[in-house]
């Protein structure tokens, strides 16, 4: 395809999201949009039919780490940056959404927002939510993180955290990359400590999420939840 015709064909591409947005566009051509973004005058379908075979979903190559990213011909430092933005962008606004609801009665919009920010990470995290004296979101951060099979939490970042936001409760939550919505001992003991601790500093653990690609736990739902 020459210049002239990617740049046509770029063209077309545009105009059939501003007339039916992105439900008129198989997942390959999403993608094959964003990147005309960034690739002005070449073929962006190859690539973007690439990137759906290598990572699968959407979601994915947005979270799929740089390294991995340029291993696809056509992808360089400046998409990868792109789609870094494109997923930063996406987490901020869901955090927003997230900071004007009661985290008790809608609880989704918080699981959706971690499960966004990294659902599909390699490595395990774990994510700490800050709340008000409303129930509602004042901000959230990576507490710790880790190897595909371990993450290494310890309760006293978390309280440390806590203070430091101000936060009056709070809710943590951790990937589990293997794709298991099963609780380990592990996470049930460092639950079982952050809701002690919490007790005593009158800063209480409200819920403990644990975050697939497409599914969540709520840890609070189970008969083991402390108290």
């Amino acid at each position: 395809m020459t210049n002239a015709d990617a740049s046509g064909h770029h063209q077309r591409l545009r105009e059939r999201f501003t007339n039916s947005d992105l439900s008129g566009l198989a997942d390959y051509e999403i993608l094959e949009l964003l990147l005309t973004f960034v690739i002005n005058r070449k073929d962006t379908k190859p690539i973007a039919k690439e990137l759906i075979r290598q990572f699968k979903t959407i979601n994915r190559v947005l979270n799929a780490d740089a390294a991995d990213l340029q291993k696809i011909d056509g992808i360089g430092e400046r998409t990868c940056a792109f789609f870094h933005l494109i997923r930063e962008v996406g987490a901020y606004c869901l955090l927003e959404k997230a900071s004007k609801q009661s985290v008790i009665t809608r609880r989704t919009d918080v699981e959706e927002y971690l499960r966004f920010t990294f659902g599909n990470k390699q490595d395990e995290y774990v994510a700490m939510v800050y709340l008000d004296n409303g129930n509602h979101v004042l901000g959230a951060d990576i507490v710790a993180e880790g190897t595909v099979n371990q993450c290494a939490a310890y309760p006293r970042a978390f309280f440390e955290k806590a203070l430091k936001n101000r936060a009056t409760s709070f809710i943590i939550a951790h990937n589990h990359p293997g794709g298991s919505l099963h609780a380990s001992q592990a996470d049930w003991e460092l639950t079982e400590r952050l809701h002690k601790i919490g007790k005593l500093l009158d800063i209480p653990l409200l819920d403990h999420i644990i975050i697939c690609q497409d599914s969540v736990v709520t840890l609070r739902e189970d008969g083991r939840w402390p108290g």
